[in-house]
């Protein structure tokens, strides 16, 4: 009888409560998040290093909780740059792109949960042209919004009886994608730069 709450693996019984509960205690849901990048003696390389986060305000830390993603740059640009033995690597931005597919996927499977429309198929495809003149110093910081240009997000579903009702639910709803919102929205944001091990004043 369980089983048929269980839907794309999740219970949607327990999906219900989960909801509930966030609604009347909000502080029980807040995530806060971070990544640590360790430059790796070679401009433009660095190891990357996901571990704790915390969960409605409790931290939670584990030794299966540890990824580590080789971050750097293209080879074709290394080897154009300069660079000695140029590497292949994913590059950050790409990095950030493959997140935005990832979390658009998960808010749309929410979406069509909560809206009871049936999936069987759902592909997020993303792209955009990238000017590197600012990171390069080319240009100054105060142009970096020009950085980007033809910004792209294509979503194709398949399903049985999926209507363009359905599809226009499921766009409206890709906006509430997190990392969507942390991509096209305006947030305060300023680096810290401090030396370690300082010499005391």
């Amino acid at each position: 009888m369980a089983s048929e709450t269980i839907k794309h693996g999740v219970n949607l019984e327990q999906y219900g409560a989960f909801v509930e509960n966030m609604t009347e205690n909000p502080e029980d849901a807040m995530l806060r998040l971070g990544a640590r990048g360790v430059a790796e003696g070679r401009a433009m390389h660095t190891l990357a290093k996901l571990d704790a986060y915390s969960f409605g305000g409790e931290e939670i830390r584990r030794e299966t909780r540890e990824y580590t993603f080789p971050l750097g740059a293209h080879k074709e640009v290394e080897a154009d740059a300069g660079f000695v033995d140029p590497a292949d690597r994913p590059e950050p931005v790409e990095v950030a792109l493959a997140g935005l597919t990832g979390c658009i996927n998960a808010t749309i499977g929410i979406v069509a949960m909560e809206n009871d429309i049936d999936l069987d198929g759902l592909e997020t495809t993303v792209g955009l042209d990238l000017d590197p003149r600012v990171l390069f110093g080319v240009r100054g910081v105060e142009r970096s919004d020009e950085t980007y240009d033809d910004f792209t997000i294509d979503v194709e579903v398949s399903g049985p009886g999926l209507t363009d009702e359905d599809a226009e639910t499921l766009r409206e709803g890709a906006r509430r994608s997190p990392v969507f919102n942390l991509l096209s929205g305006s947030h305060e944001m300023t680096p810290e730069v401090r030396v370690k091990d300082a010499p005391s004043a």
